[in-house]
């Protein structure tokens, strides 16, 4: 019976130190800099460019015929396309559409 119990302190004693160690030992952390939501590349960007490119050639498509009204459709895609920016946060990439 003496032989279990310090059978049982003696597994105790092993594990203890193990278990404070992995209590005070600090989660490894990146330093590195998240990119910006909006830097050049970034998903919201490309979104909003993918939106002005295809609506810009929807406007190209309807220059080639002559039937179609195309007044301010280069300035409704870059509206489009301005809107886009500010709903993902990216007001400050906005361009002018003069």
């Amino acid at each position: 019976m003496i032989r279990i119990v310090l059978l049982v302190l003696g597994l105790g004693l092993l594990f203890v130190p193990a278990m404070a160690q992995a209590q005070t030992a600090a989660p490894n952390q990146s330093l590195k800099e998240r990119p910006s939501a909006c830097g050049l590349g970034s998903q919201s960007i490309r979104v909003c460019e993918n939106d002005l490119q295809s609506c810009n050639s929807v406007c190209d498509a309807r220059a080639l015929d002559i039937n179609s009204d195309i007044a301010g459709c280069s300035t409704r895609c870059c509206t489009n396309y301005n809107v886009c920016l500010r709903l993902r946060g990216c007001g400050s990439r906005v361009i002018q559409c003069n």
